[in-house]
């Protein structure tokens, strides 16, 4: 009995000790903001926020953003998305790094909805957190989940196929010369550039680059620079590895019909 007692008693301190009395009131803030973006308020969402807050996004690479970042993804998700809707697995308190509640909120679920232009249904699985300041706004928004795999799945495509037809002996001279800084990184790196991806065919000794833009605005802007502002001149250095010149590359766009199975 005294051992029952013991325990209980030691329970109890540290249920005490770990609890934080502003998680019940930042679990509501959490769960408001997840509304509110299912109903596409962002005037609402933006109110939960401190203007000071980090937002740390999925995307590859990506640096930390601020509040205009969030502004502006939420925008973007409400302009593409319809019918958004969270389904939460589970509400959790979060900690600090000595593992003492903080009154942070982590979450797993679900979010559904459909993409506005290609009416593709969402089904995505993961994790946020959600950090709070002294005033219950939310001061750290985090996320874990497959975004590059969500917009392959459901998102539009402006796709651009590039077809190099390289000269006998001269495959490795472009392969080189693409994996420059100024070769197929810099084109990823372009505004409106959304990926690339590169490959050889040895049967036809043709190097083929396959891109998914913004719009074709965006890529007819990257060409204009790649070959008359171009300090690099890569655009003159690949086309003279090229059979016939100019006429050996060939950029195939506008393309539509675009479909994935």
């Amino acid at each position: 009995m005294k051992k029952l007692l013991l325990l209980f008693f030691v329970s109890a301190m540290f249920i005490g000790c770990n609890t934080n009395p502003n998680y019940e009131a930042n679990l509501a803030t959490a769960q408001k903001l997840f509304e509110l973006h299912g109903e596409e308020d962002l005037e609402g969402q933006l109110a939960l926020l401190s203007k000071d807050m980090e937002l740390i996004t999925p995307m590859y690479g990506s640096e930390p953003g601020n509040y205009d970042t969030y502004a502006a993804m939420m925008k973007g998700y409400h302009d593409g998305y319809e019918d958004i809707l969270y389904t939460a697995n589970v509400w959790l308190p979060g900690s600090n790094p000595e593992g003492k509640l903080d009154g942070s909120v982590r979450t797993y679920g679900t979010w559904t909805g459909k993409n506005s232009i290609t009416g593709k249904e969402v089904n995505l699985k993961g994790y946020w957190y959600f950090n709070f300041d002294d005033e219950g706004k939310v001061i750290t928004q985090g996320d874990f989940f497959d975004i590059g795999g969500m917009m392959q799945a459901v998102g539009p495509k402006t796709p651009v196929l590039v077809q190099l037809k390289v000269k006998p002996g001269k495959k490795q001279a472009m392969i080189d010369l693409l994996n420059t800084p100024d070769g197929l990184q810099a084109t990823r790196d372009y505004d409106g550039c959304m990926s690339l991806e590169a490959f050889f065919n040895d049967d036809t000794n043709t190097y083929y680059v396959y891109g998914n833009w913004a719009s074709y605005d965006h890529y007819q802007k990257y060409l204009d620079w790649r070959f008359n502002e171009d300090e690099s001149k890569l655009a003159q250095q690949v086309v003279a590895l090229c059979v016939g010149g100019e006429k050996g590359l060939t950029p195939l766009f506008p393309n539509s019909d675009y479909a994935s199975f």
